[in-house]
């Protein structure tokens, strides 16, 4: 939650502190299987459609470059591509399964961080701030089965598309603390401001249309160095990815699922000379989702906002080689 894959760090805990003149080329990836069938807060595989298990499974691959502008100041740009599938029951009450694949919303964004690197060893705090262009597919269609006219061409399930139909300014914020010794604290979480309140999807022949919503993610916990050389450490940390119910700037309306997961998120991070490997397993803790304006004002014609899918868990994997 959400299933698009918006969050723009590598899986495993890693601050990344780039020098002025360097590049690194990094190559993040994110698995998800999701057949757990939620209304608000509990699993009800029953109110899945038709009864029957609504699955998800979805394979995500960012492409990253960034380059130091100064020790201080890197800016990076993201070209991510995904691969996806949904396997349901229709309204014609027979099962069918739905592509998309693609390249999706390029990124690019700057990060500040707030004291110099090389006197704060033991501490630091940073800033980004990016934009997201709306590169992605939003409209690719697959079978549909309808009660009525059979089996049309529709656009399918938001998550599968490639991206969301609308601009994004993305604001981010990380930090770390050495607590003592090889232990250190981390934080950090990002959010995707989309000023479009709305696509000219419906989300159902003759439904509403599909929101252009705002997306955020948390992350907090503790590190701890392993060995120094290789420079091997773990992580155990919480995590949270979720979608507001009103987004920050322009209107709400329009179909969205809104809600959150919290997962318990360890890591492990191996850096070998100049190349850094990541990966993380986050596993969910809770998960639950909300009403959407449409099922508050009644407007939402048959669909509704809190229940929608959700992982048991996340594969996370990265590689990054700093040049």
């Amino acid at each position: 939650m959400p299933i698009r894959y918006t969050s723009p760090g590598l899986g495993g805990h890693r601050q990344v502190m780039i020098g002025g003149g360097e590049w690194e080329f990094d190559l993040s990836y994110r698995q998800l299987n999701a057949d757990d069938f939620f209304v608000g807060n509990q699993i009800v595989p029953e109110a899945a459609p038709g009864g029957q298990p609504n699955r998800f499974k979805i394979h995500t691959f960012d492409v990253s470059v960034v380059y130091g502008v100064s020790d201080r100041f890197s800016l990076r740009f993201t070209v991510p591509f995904s691969t996806g599938e949904n396997s349901r029951i229709h309204r014609d009450e027979k099962r069918h399964v739905t592509f998309a694949n693609g390249i999706g919303d390029i990124s690019l964004a700057g990060k500040l961080w707030l004291f110099d690197p090389a006197i704060s060893t033991d501490g630091n705090l940073a800033l980004g701030l990016g934009v997201k262009a709306p590169t992605g597919a939003d409209d690719a269609e697959g079978d549909l089965g309808t009660a009525a006219a059979g089996v049309i061409q529709f656009p399918v399930h938001p998550g599968l598309q490639t991206g969301d139909g609308g601009w994004a300014i993305l604001l981010a914020a990380e930090g770390y603390r050495q607590i003592f010794g090889s232990l250190s604290g981390y934080l950090g979480g990002a959010y995707q401001i989309t000023p479009k309140e709305a696509s000219e999807i419906p989300v159902v022949p003759g439904g509403p249309p599909r929101s252009v919503f705002d997306v955020y993610h948390l992350r907090a916990g503790l590190a701890y160095g392993l060995t120094p050389n290789p420079a091997l450490s773990a992580s155990l940390g919480l995590r949270i990815d979720g979608v507001p119910v009103r987004d920050l700037v322009g209107g709400d309306g329009g179909y969205r699922t809104p809600g959150y997961t919290l997962f318990f998120d360890p890591g492990i991070s191996l850096t070998l000379g100049r190349t850094t490997l990541t990966a993380s397993v986050p596993l969910r803790l809770h998960g639950e989702f909300q009403q959407n304006v449409l099922d508050m004002s009644g407007e939402g014609a048959g669909t509704f906002g809190n229940r929608g899918d959700l992982a048991s868990y996340l594969i996370f994997l990265g590689f990054a080689q700093r040049f």
